[in-house]
């Protein structure tokens, strides 16, 4: 199967997308289709990482997406489909939805084109929908994989689209995530973190929408011995400037043992899971439209062997399991608070929790979602002697 993908996030870049669009393009090529990857180059060289790339990656000039972008990326699909003879043109993301469906009569490929939540909100406007409506984005010929059912009924309210053409189709998580880290003691003593510590971590960009506000409240309002016993390490990029610099004013009077180590590299991440207690990420949805439609760090998280505490919003349910692989709750701060109260006091909850979380990570493979988003078929592995005879 020749396959071209098309995406307007991707590495040097760190985000969900990005990861995405790697990740399932990695495990295509493993199951062994023959992928292609058209992505931005961020006004950076990019080759050395390149050629160690599984697939070739073709860069073109540019970063973020922006409306004005739109006409060149018109031109790029076309040249680019145009270029073999492809069984799949895939649109990792919303920038590339209108340009592949304007190249669609020059291949009989399918169509394909993954949702990923807050872009179907945000296409709800006057121009957008005409522009879409237009360019027949979601024609006869377009399949839409959603990122979990949460995004699938989610875009099937916001268009009129034929159900057996959206399927949900569940993220993946690296084997990296569950890979060789640094000893937890090690790590602690870095971080001069005492083994009596109970570790929680979050690791998103601090913006307002992923909630870093509610989890502080929410440690507020824990006894005071508890409280005093927990250790709340920060891991992300600085998003918007009022909203940090209010979540540092909120630190310094807390009277909590919070830490902001701004952006890591996946492997500092990694050791830093594997020295934790918990995950917590507690987002809420936003006016403008921006939601959390998957939720892939909790994820990787769990791969680590780290329980979630989450909110039960979008497609969050879809990557961590109430009750199996962590605790739910609405985004209010005296339930967040109830749920830190349980998992941290709880010793025998947590390691519960935390096999569900490895073994749901587990399930959850990028080769699964290659498979299921690509219709490729996987090897049949043959079942261990013991499981034969147990």
């Amino acid at each position: 199967m020749n396959i071209l993908v098309l995406s307007s996030e991707y590495a040097p870049r760190r985000g969900g997308i990005g990861t995405y669009a790697r990740e399932i393009a990695a495990a295509a090529t493993q199951l062994g289709a023959k992928v292609t990857m058209v992505a931005p180059d961020y006004g950076a060289d990019t080759s050395d990482a390149d050629r160690t790339s599984p697939f070739p990656v073709h860069r073109f000039k540019g970063g973020l997406h922006s409306a004005r972008d739109l006409p060149a990326k018109i031109v790029l699909a076309r040249s680019r489909i145009g270029a073999a003879p492809f069984d799949v043109v895939h649109a990792a993301d919303w920038p590339f939805f209108i340009p592949i469906a304007l190249a669609r009569s020059q291949t009989p490929a399918r169509m394909l084109m993954t949702v990923h939540g807050s872009e179907i909100n945000e296409t709800q406007t006057m121009l957008k929908r005409l522009a879409i409506r237009a360019s027949g984005v979601f024609g006869a010929r377009t399949e839409v994989a959603a990122n979990s059912r949460f995004t699938r009924d989610l875009f099937r309210e916001k268009f009129d689209i034929d159900e057996h053409r959206i399927h949900a189709i569940r993220l993946g998580v690296s084997d990296f995530w569950s890979g060789r880290r640094k000893d937890r003691i090690a790590v602690r003593a870095h971080r001069d973190i005492g083994l009596d510590r109970i570790v929680m971590v979050t690791v998103a960009r601090m913006t307002h929408r992923k909630g870093h506000h509610l989890t502080l409240a929410a440690l507020a309002l824990l006894p005071a011995q508890l409280r005093e016993r927990i250790t709340w390490l920060i891991v992300g990029p600085e998003g918007e400037a009022e909203y940090v610099d209010e979540v540092r004013r909120l630190i310094r009077t807390s009277q909590c043992d919070v830490r902001m180590l701004g952006a890591l590299s996946n492997e500092d991440i990694r050791d830093l899971y594997g020295a934790a207690d918990f995950f917590c990420l507690t987002g809420l949805p936003e006016s403008s439209g921006r939601v959390e439609g998957f939720g892939l760090v909790y994820l990787e998280a769990g791969a680590s062997g780290l329980p979630s505490i989450a909110s039960d919003i979008g497609g969050v349910p879809d990557a961590v399991l109430a009750g199996q692989s962590g605790l739910l709750a609405q985004p209010r701060v005296e339930m967040i608070a109830n749920l830190i109260q349980q998992i941290a006091e709880d010793n025998d909850l947590r390691t519960r929790l935390a096999a569900g979380a490895l073994a749901h990570a587990r399930d959850l493979s990028w080769e699964r979602c290659a498979a299921e988003t690509y219709r490729l078929p996987r090897p049949q592995y043959s079942l261990r002697p013991e499981a034969l005879s147990a």
